[in-house]
């Protein structure tokens, strides 16, 4: 895990440690030892500029084309220093700088089909930590065959990823960093869209950069080149790589779709460019995989993060511990935090309020928010309602354009001004901003998409004259859109409408019908198609409406397994448990599967299901092996959220146990419980989860291996399982399994090469007798045991003096159950001795 960051503002803060790119990242291993936020810029090496394997075709002598890229670098390098030392849109501090964790995911699952501030839930972090120099980039001579050509990050808007670009480009043209690379070019996607004619990739750069006109760009193809690609999601043209024409020559012209899909595709500059892509989620398919090197993504602040950020940006200590306290305790708005920007505009509106109100501010969600933030704006401009409405239309119109950036044809389309639109970006940079593109025009875009979802929610709600309708229409609209990209619209405006609702109601009119026709309608829309991507919105705006009757009939579908309307179909309440399970933030997360009676096929029908439960309770299911080849699939499931998995009396047998714990060995699975208790599991089924254990056997904490028949060999495989040196195990169940003094010696074997962890062992109803009870209790006198069954295993009074003192020299044990043994008056007499010596700390004898 390697950093990534976002601009803040402040007036008291330099910037912080150098952000992660993933530009050459390949150098060799001084540098990976070297603290490059600290290096002193050094004069490059002329050799390292060049692409390697070019020498033998230049067409000028190499120390001409070495100076003249150092001429190119130092003016490019100059330019850029100028540009980005400037705080973006229109900022008038100078920044300061947070990390952000970069993740690199496992791959890539396609098209997103969800609104990315849906996909924001309480991140667990589970993916592998990449460990390397701060700014590895790309580029390095002696390991150019492992050298990554393209780059893309990943991330929801506001996380950083152009915060990130920026500090990158910074550094380099300050001379701090990757001076091996001469050129780095950085073309925005926003910027991209400005140019309409036809160019070659010089003319292109040229646009960008005039000052290399002279003293020019020529043979790029012999040096180390870079490319940053910044917000893919913004380019409002399609990149087309089956049809666009092939363009390998740099100065033959073309469209700018063609020229990157060119460049991306390796036509031009194949061996001496390295591309870095930064993109919203929804927009990374745009690019085939078969062309990208590496993924990663920037997944927002840590909890930690959020409170040094809010120290950070507050002065005042009192007033950052509070509002910290009490954004602890308003769940959703603490996890939208994992977004820095969303930070940042909390902090605003947070400190104003609590100052006039002079007691703790809590807006409970996101449209009171924005609704106060832009009334505290209102104080300042009284021109801000006005604009308000316009940006709205604006903000609605080009959001079902998805387009998140504008620019002046988009204004005067709504009636804005340009020169209105710069007024008002500069009076209300949390809501609105301007930037300077391309040849000085103008850029616009909101202060983050959730602020465009709102303005378009807001100005839809006051352009249409009957509120059920306008509803009605936005479910639709929403439910049409592609890649969930009006759902928080929706939700916005089901919340301001809710708002209106409760103010017409305090006038004295009748406004239930309304709210109630609503409900009814977006919950027949869910139930038609529970399985669409859009129903977990769909739910949530039902909650935004205070309906939750059909999370209810969810919930009671889970547990009964009965459809609460015949109306609709089983399958479809299999759908809708399937999706509220899913669900980090709903409210059956926790629930097990306690159905009964349900089979192989079934069980297919609610894996999606038992893959989002922390636990599923799938004893007496009547499952047979057909169903552990799904089961073990789950447990390795990326996404899978199990912990504890009851297949108990079920007729799985050792065929089934080995096709389960394929799953349990491998390292994805986290498993922590698995009950196969009556499961007719014999010798070959425990050899078999012997070796899963071995394989992976830090994670399983309970295992209940009851009322199996494993046999002598079938025990002893399972102990070499488990003493080995990461296991973990804390409970123990191996009651009735039809053993005798073979368990105690097993468990003997494992108690000793394995002693710290176990806590909880049951051997009931097993034929131990007096001399293997006395052998165990010998060796749990090493151990931590706190809790032990005994119950039915054939004892004596003869096993009690043994007894006595392991309750004497056992300080951990807490419960001990001998029923059902025949100990007689006398051996119970000797047990009660121990009760009162304080070595002996057992609370329940049975």
């Amino acid at each position: 895990m390697v950093g990534s960051g976002i601009f803040l503002s402040s007036s008291h803060e330099g910037r912080g440690s150098l952000p992660y790119c993933p530009l050459h990242r390949y150098l060799p291993p001084p540098w990976r030892e070297t603290n490059l936020g600290h290096r002193k810029s050094a004069s490059p090496d002329l050799r390292k500029m060049f692409r390697p394997g070019r020498e033998n075709h230049q067409t000028e002598p190499r120390e001409v084309s070495a100076s003249n890229a150092v001429k190119l670098s130092n003016k490019l390098k100059a330019t850029l220093k100028k540009k980005y030392q400037s705080p973006p849109g229109g900022e008038t501090e100078h920044p300061f700088y947070i990390h952000c964790d970069l993740q690199y995911p496992p791959g890539e699952s396609g098209e997103v089909n969800q609104h990315e501030y849906i996909q924001i839930k309480p991140t667990f972090r589970k993916t592998h930590q990449w460990r390397c120099s701060p700014l590895s980039l790309y580029f390095d001579s002696e390991l150019d065959d492992e050298r990554v050509r393209i780059a893309l990050t990943k991330g929801v808007s506001g996380i950083g990823k152009t915060s990130q670009v920026r500090m990158i480009i910074l550094n380099w043209a300050e001379g701090k960093v990757n001076q091996e690379c001469p050129l780095i070019f950085p073309l925005p996607f926003r910027e991209l869209n400005l140019l309409k004619e036809r160019l070659s990739l010089i003319e292109l750069l040229y646009k960008f950069f005039p000052e290399l006109k002279e003293p020019g760009i020529s043979n790029l193809e012999n040096f180390r080149v870079g490319f940053i690609l910044d917000g893919l999601d913004e380019f409002r043209r399609p990149l087309d790589f089956k049809n666009s024409p092939i363009v390998t020559d740099l100065t033959e012209p073309s469209s700018v779709p063609a020229l990157l899909t060119n460049l991306i595709n390796g036509n031009l500059l194949p061996f001496a460019a390295h591309i870095w892509i930064t993109s919203r989620p929804e927009a990374v398919h745009h690019i085939p995989l078969q062309y990208i090197n590496e993924v990663t993504e920037i997944e927002g602040f840590t909890d930690s993060q959020k409170e040094e950020f809010f120290r950070r940006a507050i002065i005042h200590t009192d007033q950052a511990n509070a509002i910290i306290h009490h954004l602890k305790y308003s769940k959703s708005f603490y996890v939208l935090c994992q977004i820095p920007i969303i930070c940042s505009i909390s902090a605003s509106v947070l400190v104003r309020q609590t100052w006039l109100s002079g007691k703790e501010y809590d807006p409970g969600a996101l449209t009171p928010m924005y609704t106060d933030l832009l009334a505290l704006l209102q104080t300042r401009d009284q021109n801000t309602q006005k604009m308000a409405i316009k940006l709205g239309e604006l903000a609605f119109k080009q959001l079902v354009k998805g387009n998140t950036v504008f620019y002046e044809e988009d204004l005067r389309e709504c009636n804005i001004n340009c020169d209105e639109g710069s007024e008002f970006a500069k009076v209300s940079i949390p809501i609105f901003r301007e930037d300077i593109g391309l040849q000085q025009k103008k850029i616009y875009y909101f202060g983050h998409t959730t602020i465009q979802d709102f303005f378009a929610a807001m100005w839809f709600n006051r352009s249409c004259n009957s509120l059920d309708e306008n509803l009605r229409n936005a479910v639709d609209m929403a439910l049409q859109s592609k890649n969930g990209k009006l759902d928080l619209f929706l939700r916005f405006l089901l919340s301001i409408s809710q708002s209106f609702i409760q103010s017409i109601a305090e006038a004295g009119y009748n406004s239930s019908e309304t709210l109630t026709e609503t409900v009814e309608y977006i919950k027949k829309k869910v139930m038609e198609n529970p399985a669409s991507p859009r129903t977990l919105n769909l739910l949530n705006c039902l909650t935004e409406l205070g309906d939750s009757s059909l999370e209810i009939d969810g919930v009671s579908f889970l547990k009964t397994g009965i459809p609460p309307d015949a109306k609709y179909p089983r399958a479809h309440w299999s759908d809708l448990a399937a999706v509220l399970v899913a669900s980090e933030s709903g409210p059956i997360a926790m629930l097990g599967l306690e159905v009964k009676k349900r089979g192989d096929k079934e069980l297919l029908r609610m894996l999606p299901v038992i893959k989002a439960s922390q636990t599923a309770t799938l004893s007496y299911h009547k499952l047979t092996e057909k169903s552990c080849e799904c089961l073990a699939s789950a447990l390795t499931s990326k996404v899978s959220n199990l912990k504890t998995l009851d297949l108990s009396f079920n007729t799985l047998m050792d065929s089934g146990v080995q096709l389960l714990v394929a799953g349990l060995a491998k390292p994805h699975c986290q498993l922590e419980g698995l009950k196969l208790s009556g499961c007719r599991v014999k010798q070959d089924g425990f050899a078999a989860l012997a070796k899963a254990l071995k394989s992976n056997p830090s994670h399983l904490l309970e295992l209940d291996l009851s009322g199996n028949e494993p046999g002598e060999s079938g025990v002893f495989y399972l102990v070499d399982g488990l003493k080995v040196v990461n296991c973990k195990l804390q409970i123990l169940k191996l009651s009735n399994c039809k053993l005798g003094l073979e368990l105690s010696r097993a468990l003997a074997v494992l108690l000793i090469d394995n002693p710290r962890h176990l806590r909880e062992l049951d051997v009931s109803m097993n034929d131990l007798g007096d001399r293997g009870v006395e052998l165990l209790m010998d060796i749990l006198k090493s151990t931590q045991i706190y809790k032990l069954e005994l119950y039915c295993c054939q004892l004596t009074e003869k096993c009690c003096e043994n007894m006595f003192r392991c309750l004497v020299n056992i300080p951990s044990l807490r419960e001990l159950n001998l029923s059902n043994n025949n100990l007689k008056d006398e051996g119970v007499k000797m047990l009660c001795n121990a009760f009162g010596l304080p070595a002996c700390q057992l609370e329940k004898l049975k």
